[in-house]
């Protein structure tokens, strides 16, 4: 029977919702969140739209400054014919003259950029050009310019220098060499060959950081705000008065973290692909919002208390209803699968009242069906234990006995009569229904003593045993009537040659008989084993039958056959012992 919802039918999950919005989430969600809510906002968006402005002037005075660097650097990455010439060969008498009159002059005008400390290195690749440095110790300049020209192969090992992915038309702000502990940073640019489009030297212009975040300054943002800059790869590049003595700020995937008492502004360096981050405190337009919260609290406090009232309530109602089906499914558990609940309401305890009811049924219906299909597995035992008494079977024995009586062979006839004895003893064993796999092969080895004496050496048998699976427990009675089915149906020469197989395949065991005989179509393999054929293949159908009862439709018999290349019957059921098999 289906659970049906009416149409009216309301879920408890939303009587507690409804009752929740009521009690707490209304008068906090009025009262609380607009007044708090909006005053904090209020104070924020104002402060940071102030703020904002100041950081992105700071930030703009910061690119106009690296545009200022940058301007230096195009002058010698753009100039062709400095290009060629730091391309060329040169005689020794020719180098002071190329070196003073046309590369130094190009050089000293690149240095020379206003406000900005500077040291200009240019690399090449051209060992003909000769190396050069030059320092201007003017105090007036500061530190004083420096620039020179360098063979590149005393950087090409340097980690830094591997590093670089430098391309046509790209630049890199990276600090090498020491300028993270002196307080600088280099602009790196390739040297182009215009003719060739090949990089042959790289430009370094190194600037102090003081000098391009000179406008950088905490002080315009407030008291107790900070300054960082980070770098591309989101560490700490530079920092304002006192922010180094901070936590740095540690990158995440929408900015940086920050305190939680810190309004954070996080403005572009486009020109050097950094981030000016500001932090400024903001305790400072916070004070008007704590009343509103100390406000909101009290009101939460009171939501709670009157909450809890009206959940003692509503824990006895339902309390009640949960008792009435845990008395059910007690008496569900002591065997009354008649027990039903009642099934008043229309919500999710109605729902299961109807469930189990539902179980109940179906509980009582399984286990009709199994008490009927354990009757069909008794009556399939019976049909076995008669066919251990074979008749057929006795009669031809008993007249091959008489025949070698008599011939006069006595031997051979008291030999027949011993192993005839020793088969019925072993099958009947005590009237026994399970026995190990070991006794089931003693079973087919007298089997087939009794046929091989009778047909002699026409009947060949070969045992490919895995002692393994020996001590596994089985239905008796299952192989022989493969073997018995080879001998009777399959021989059609001389000679027959059999194989019997037992082994363990995982937590599986396998019984095998295989034989060279004349082999089935197909169809009759599949008759053989089809439950609805009343014709071939009864004791073969009987095994499989009996093992599918006991193990499940995973297990069982099948056959691989061909029209004259033989067969080959496989039986399949899970290894252990009495347990697996069952009383």
């Amino acid at each position: 029977m289906a659970i049906g919802r009416p149409n009216d039918y309301v879920p408890i999950r939303y009587k507690l919702l409804l009752s929740y919005l009521v009690l707490v989430l209304t008068p906090v969600i009025v009262i609380g969140s607009y007044s708090y809510v909006s005053s904090v906002r209020s104070s924020e968006e104002h402060t940071r739209s102030n703020l904002e402005v100041a950081v992105s002037q700071m930030g703009s005075n910061v690119d106009y400054r690296l545009a200022d660097v940058y301007r230096g650097s195009e002058a010698i990455f753009s100039d062709q014919a400095l290009s060629r010439i730091l391309s060329g060969y040169y005689l020794d008498y020719e180098k002071y003259t190329i070196m003073t009159q046309q590369i130094l002059p190009k050089i000293e005008s690149a240095v020379n950029l206003p406000n900005l400390d500077t040291k200009l290195s240019i690399y090449v690749e051209n060992t003909n050009i000769s190396e050069f440095y030059y320092f201007d110790r003017d105090p007036k300049a500061g530190e004083g310019r420096q620039y020179s020209i360098y063979h590149l192969d005393r950087i090409e090992g340097a980690d830094w220098y591997k590093s670089l992915r430098l391309t046509y038309e790209k630049s890199v702000w990276k600090q090498v060499e020491g300028e993270a502990v002196a307080g600088r940073i280099s602009l790196l640019r390739p040297i182009i060959n215009y003719d060739t489009l090949t990089t042959i030297g790289l430009i370094r212009l190194s600037v102090k950081l003081e000098d391009i975040f000179y406008e950088v300054d905490d002080s315009k943002l407030g008291a107790g705000s900070l300054l960082f800059v980070m770098d591309k790869g989101k560490s700490l590049l530079y920092s304002s008065s006192g922010a180094e003595t901070f936590v740095s700020p540690q990158p995440r995937v929408d900015g940086f973290d920050h305190p939680a008492d810190y309004l954070q502004i996080v403005q572009p360096i486009e020109g050097m692909g950094a981030s000016l981050v500001a932090w400024i405190p903001t305790s400072s337009f916070q004070e008007s919002s704590r009343r509103v919260g100390i406000l909101t609290i009290l009101i939460c406090l009171a939501s709670l208390l009157v909450l809890a009232v009206i959940s003692w309530m509503m824990s006895r109602f339902f309390a009640k209803r949960i008792m009435k089906l845990i008395r059910s499914l007690k008496a569900f558990k002591d065997g009354e699968f008649n027990k039903r609940m009642p099934v008043p309401g229309n919500d999710e305890f109605s729902q299961i009242a109807e469930a189990f009811n539902d179980m109940a049924s179906n509980m009582e219906r399984l286990i009709d069906e199994v008490y009927i299909s354990k009757l069909e597995k008794k009556d399939v035992e019976l049909q076995v234990l008669h066919s251990q008494m074979n008749p057929h079977f006795l009669y031809n024995t008993f007249s091959s006995i008489s025949r070698m009586a008599k011939l006069g062979e006595i031997e051979t006839m008291q030999e027949m009569i011993r192993e005839l004895a020793k088969f019925y003893r072993l099958t009947l064993s005590k009237g026994e229904t399970i026995i190990t796999v070991e006794k089931e092969l003693q079973i087919v080895r007298s089997y087939l003593d009794i046929q091989r004496i009778k047909y002699g050496d026409r009947i060949r048998v070969r045992y490919e045993l895995d002692e393994a699976a020996f001590p596994h427990e089985t239905m008796k009675f299952i192989l022989q009537p493969f073997v018995e089915n080879s001998i009777e149906h399959a021989w059609y020469d001389d000679e027959i040659h059999l194989v019997i197989r037992a082994y363990v395949e995982g937590s599986d065991i396998v019984l095998e008989v295989e034989d060279n005989g004349l082999g089935m179509k197909e169809e009759t393999t599949r008759q053989v084993l089809d439950p609805s054929e009343k014709g071939i293949g009864y004791g073969i159908r009987n095994v499989d039958q009996r093992v599918k009862l006991q193990f499940g439709k995973a297990y069982g018999v099948s056959i691989r056959s061909s029209i004259g290349e033989g067969t080959v019957s496989t039986i399949r059921f899970p290894g252990g012992g009495a347990a697996e098999l069952g009383a």
